[in-house]
């Protein structure tokens, strides 16, 4: 009986010692992530990217070393709000600078590493620019110049 079941279950071992270590390098930061993301730029060119710290399963262009931050941009009323997640970084480490079409984060430190540019639905007044960063959130808001565009609706069939 013990045959059958090593026979059936023998691996079983295996891939639980598998997971162990892909969790484990998950808990030290060293887990993967890799996506595409698509976006209409400033310039009206529609964009695909790829983010993420996944390097040779997928793509070679990317350094291990440095993560692409998870953001999130969102146009509220007259203000265009960016939202960065930078676990572990510290303020005084973290590079902000902005045009009136885009933003761009860097942090480079011995221990974390984070580049992103983030293209903004409108234009922006850099002088309106106002930051908080709160255990490991950086918010960034922005006064658009304008409106979005002049959008049109678009009926689905």
């Amino acid at each position: 009986m013990d045959d059958l079941w090593n026979s059936i279950f023998g691996n079983i071992g295996d891939i639980e010692r598998r997971f162990d270590e892909m969790f484990a390098e998950l808990s030290r930061g060293r887990g993967k992530t890799y996506g595409y993301t698509m976006y209409q730029g400033p310039d009206g060119i529609p964009h695909v990217r790829e983010y993420g710290n996944a390097v040779g399963e997928f793509s070679p262009r990317l350094d291990s070393s440095i993560s692409e931050p998870f953001t999130d941009v969102v146009k509220d009323g007259d203000d265009v709000i960016v939202t960065i997640e930078l676990p572990g970084a510290k303020k005084e480490d973290i590079i902000l600078e902005g045009t009136d079409k885009a933003l761009s984060i860097k942090v480079d430190t011995e221990y974390k590493k984070y580049s992103k540019t983030v293209a903004l639905p409108c234009e922006v007044s850099q002088d309106s620019a106002k930051a908080e960063y709160n255990n490991g959130i950086l918010e960034v808001r922005l006064e658009s110049k304008g409106p979005l565009s002049n959008a049109k609706r678009i009926a689905i069939a």
